[in-house]
């Protein structure tokens, strides 16, 4: 069995308010579907770039997705090399993603469900929000 007693897992992450990545995040990770071949979403590089494959993101979408997931992102990229580039002011926030990306548990592989995205106050009270 994988995580509670309903064989969910789940996994939290704290982003801040003013991230600049956050509503292209989950705008497109909740937009994905299965690719062919595949009854759910894996978060893996390889498996994201099927997505890409297949038209369901665009080119920079797949390189925004892949940076943001990955922990192993820079300001600079190579001479050649294509991808998203984060600026070093908001490698932060870049980074706060990061912990939430998962496709293994043990010995079990995780499919991705979608993203509930929640504001805490300073009172420590939880909000719905929704990305308009």
């Amino acid at each position: 069995m994988i995580g509670d007693a309903n064989g969910s897992t789940k996994e939290e992450v704290k982003v801040s308010v003013d991230n600049p990545f956050v509503e292209r995040y989950v705008k497109l990770l909740n937009s994905l579907k299965p690719v062919k071949g595949t009854w759910g979403i894996i978060l893996e590089g390889d498996r994201i770039y099927r997505h890409f494959d297949e038209g369901q993101i665009t080119e920079d979408d797949y390189h925004f997705l892949d940076r943001m997931m990955n922990e192993e992102f820079s300001e600079d990229l190579e001479e050649g090399e294509e991808g998203f580039v984060v600026e070093k002011k908001d490698e932060k926030f870049a980074f706060e993603f990061f912990e939430g990306v998962r496709s293994e548990a043990e010995y079990s592989f995780l499919v991705f469900k979608g993203i509930d995205l929640y504001y805490f106050d300073e009172f420590g009270e939880k909000h719905n929000t929704t990305i308009v």
